[in-house]
């Protein structure tokens, strides 16, 4: 990891230098590629997703078994475990409870016969994807149906590949749990491109949701205006406040577990001893050779890990808000008066008993969180992401006599006379 302390005269200067230096773009090979997938797509429907779901995922598809069959969704209950089983259940409830809170008001206002109000509605059709390679992560369908069956989505459309005549159990499993029942064994742009602009058998859905590979990711920055996208994510990242009285195994337990999911994710420690970096570091090297994943964590932590020295862990929260990161940790002594500062996170993790792990599995918080900065200026997935809002406005003629003054002024300095028109015609006129 590379240590930089707030006494080097560059210390911001580097600071932004290790922040962006994971997030270089070198996709305009990947963006062509997928322009051309995408284009197959609209012009030739099934006949490309079956191509190229052979051509990728070694699966022979046809319009007979491109939704998954309710034999295929059986197979799980021979090869799960059920115990595991009940911490999905368990998630499930729990998430449900967390976001149930997040549903908006209706409201109205009502003044001199001018009536104003604005009015949520769920989106009609969603469609989720759901990786189904390397990464596989069955809590991430939670995350995504739980909120837009919250929000009263009538139509939720699941795209998952089916890699090598292959579909994790646990996601058939919750599939059947969560009551999704239009499932495409499909995955990758092609998947995107159909839920976009849609083929014979896949009718297009209104907004896009889910995380991907880089095709994926490119295909859903591809179609944005088409149809709607939650966020393109980035690589994972964790911010971890502590000082001196914390456990540097804990906390290098937390580095590790954000480092795990790729190599180019971002784990940052920030702290007031240069002991207790040390120390922590120590813990890194000792723990991490008893995980499977330990070459990408290794890295992970080698090539975009950073250690921050602070003279006052006080001033943590100007540096938290420069990074924006998708979760904080904040495991120190002090680490309410940092909460009450911080401006820019994703999710906030309280405590030094509060892992991260938790908020991606069991206690309800959303997993979803914008990352590379974007925290400045977005949240983690909810409710809301699943509805959109209209305004309505009902006039009576005495308000409309009213406020006619001020739009015929308004509409006259910005040369807009047929607006001005329509509402002093009303005054003049009789029905």
């Amino acid at each position: 990891m590379k240590i930089i302390n707030n006494k080097d005269s560059n210390f911001l200067s580097d600071l932004q230098f290790y922040l962006e230096n994971r997030l270089q773009d070198n996709s305009e090979e990947i963006d062509l590629e997928v322009k051309k997938i995408i284009s197959e797509v609209k012009e030739k429907g099934d006949e490309a997703l079956f191509y190229f779901s052979k051509k990728f995922d070694g699966v022979n598809l046809d319009e007979s078994n491109l939704l998954i069959s309710r034999e295929l969704r059986n197979e799980y209950k021979n090869k799960i475990d059920l115990t595991s089983l009940k911490a999905f259940e368990t998630a499930i409830e729990n998430v449900t409870n967390f976001h149930q809170k997040q549903l908006p008001q209706n409201y109205e206002i009502n003044k001199n016969g001018l009536k104003t109000g604005s009015l949520w509605k769920p989106i009609q059709s969603v469609g989720l994807y759901v990786p189904g390679g390397k990464a596989v992560y069955p809590s991430s369908l939670i995350m995504n149906v739980v909120p837009a069956k919250v929000a009263g989505v009538k139509r939720i459309v699941v795209v998952t590949p089916n890699v090598n005549e292959k579909i994790n159990p646990y996601i058939l499993a919750l599939l059947d749990i969560l009551e999704v029942y239009e499932v495409y064994q499909v995955g990758g742009a092609q998947a995107i491109a159909a839920l976009a602009y849609g083929t014979k058998s896949i009718q297009p859905v209104n907004k896009i949701f889910g995380p991907g590979n880089a095709y994926v990711v490119s295909a859903k920055k591809q179609v944005f205006g088409k149809v709607g996208i939650d966020l393109i994510a980035g690589p994972s990242e964790i911010v971890v406040v502590a000082d001196n009285k914390n456990n540097p195994d804990w906390v290098a337990s937390d580095l590790i577990a954000q480092a795990e999911h790729d190599e180019r994710s971002q784990s940052i420690l920030i702290t007031d001893s240069q002991d207790f970096s040390t120390k922590v570091l120590s813990s890194i090297k000792k723990l991490m050779k008893k995980l499977p994943k330990r070459e990408i964590i290794k890295k992970s932590l080698d090539n975009f890990g950073i250690v921050v020295i602070l003279d006052d862990l006080n001033n943590a929260p100007e540096i938290i808000d420069i990074i924006a990161p998708e979760h904080l940790h904040l495991q120190n002594e002090s680490y309410e008066i940092i909460f009450n500062r911080i401006q820019n996170a994703g999710g906030i993790f309280l405590g030094e008993y509060s892992s991260e792990a938790f908020g991606d599995y069991i206690v309800g918080t959303n997993h979803i969180l914008p990352t590379s900065g974007s925290a400045r200026f977005s949240s983690a997935l909810g409710v809301l992401d699943f509805m959109k809002r209209s305004s309505y406005v009902e006039m009576s003629k005495n308000s409309g006599y009213e406020l006619e003054k001020y739009v015929s002024q308004m509409a006259a300095i910005e040369n807009l006379d047929g607006h001005k028109l329509s509402v002093k015609i009303r005054q003049k006129q009789k029905k």
